[in-house]
Formats: structure tokens, sequence, C-alpha cells
């Protein structure tokens, strides 16, 4: 059933979601090590921020869950929009719930590392693994929604064309961000501003607006 007050709570949802990520990456303080760096380097890193990399991991329950609330307002909205049988929204939904799936997988990474389990020698490697997955690999599937959920929008005419466009630029620019998977340094690496730019900078300004969409639409439909 169509809910008016679940869709935009769904947008504010979508907006928290960001709150957390912005606090999450915050937490460092200092820019991470590549896992290039020694174990000693890794070690000393982990040790000197232990807590608020737990915090920060801690964190990836709440972001996720707002996330896939977002994820799910906007699948109801544009399926709502379309009226009949489309594929679009389930898409969309169905990246989003991996999307979440491999930040939780984040989490217990970097819980992991943190636990002391894991042999001095193999932290780049695991602290590595998870690079890869808060990088490139989350940039697939986060991609892959922004890309379904914008081409709904555009097929259907659910959203302004101005939003719609942009969710293609936004999931061309996370595209290019994976590439950051064959670059371990330089402009392309995880870290480089090229990728910070085309992936998470286009990415949170679509999720700016695309809550903004939900909450403005919905409450206008509600007038």
């Amino acid at each position: 059933m169509y809910s008016i007050s679940a869709e935009r709570s769904a947008g504010w949802s979508g907006l928290a979601f960001l709150v957390l990520v912005v606090v999450s990456a915050t937490l460092y303080g200092t820019p991470p090590p590549g896992a290039a760096v020694s174990a000693a380097t890794m070690g000393s890193f982990l040790t000197a921020h232990h807590q608020t990399i737990l915090i920060s991991a801690w964190l990836g329950f709440p972001a996720a869950a707002f996330f896939l609330w977002f994820a799910v307002g906007v699948r109801a909205h544009l399926a709502h929009a379309v009226g009949l049988a489309d594929g679009l929204p389930l898409y969309a939904i169905l990246a989003a719930s991996i999307t979440a799936a491999i930040a939780l997988l984040s989490s217990a990474l970097l819980a992991l590392v943190l636990s002391g389990a894991i042999p001095m020698d193999d932290l780049p490697s695991w602290w590595g693994l998870n690079a890869l997955l808060s990088g490139p690999i989350i940039a697939m599937s986060s991609t892959i929604f922004v890309f379904a959920a914008s081409h709904s929008m555009r097929r259907h005419g659910s959203a302004s064309e101005g939003l719609a466009l942009y969710g293609y630029l936004a999931a061309f620019g996370g595209a290019i961000s994976t590439l950051s998977l064959f670059s371990p340094t330089g402009p392309m690496s995880a870290n480089g501003w090229v990728t910070l730019v085309m992936g998470p900078g286009l990415f949170v300004i679509w999720v700016i607006a695309t809550s903004i969409w939900l909450i403005r639409s919905v409450g206008a439909s509600a007038a």
C-alpha cells in the first residue's frame, strides 16, 4: 500500500544516512594508511585510532538502516509512479540491498582487524580487503542503484528531468570511481581526488537531491 508518511520519512532517512557517513569518515582524524605500508606502521595506526575506528565500524549499522529505508522509499515512489509491471524499481532496491550488505561486511572486517585475532604480519592484507570493499566494490553496487532509480525517473517522468539527468551523471561518476581497483596510487586510487569527486562526491549530492525530492514531492501529492 502506498504510504505518504513512510516515503517522507525515507527522504529524511537519506539525509540522516549522509550525516552518519560524514561523522564516520571524520572520526579517523588523519587519512588511513594504504595497504602497501609495513605491518608495524599499520599496527601503530590501529593502536592509536582503536576506539575511533571501532566507533566508525559500529556506525555502519545505523547508516545501513537509514540507507535501506531511503532506498525502500525511492523504490516505493518509483513503483507508485510507474503503476504497471516494471523491473527498474526492483532492480534498484536489490542493488541498494547489496550495497548495504557490503557496507556491513566492511564494518565487520574493521571490527575483526581491531579484535587482535589477525596476526600482525597480515594486518595490511586485511586492511586492504576492507579498502576494496568500502571503495571500488561498494561503488559498483551503489552505481547500479543510482542508475536504475534515475532511469526509472526519466522513463516514467516520476521526477524532474534535471534530477534524472543528474542521476545519470552520478552513475557515470560512480562507474569511473570503480576503476580505482586498477590504480593503487595517484588521483585514480581509492583516496585519490578524481575517485572521491566522481564517486562519493556526486553520490552524496544525488542522495541529498533525491531525499529532498521524496520529502517535497510526496508532500505535494498529499496537498
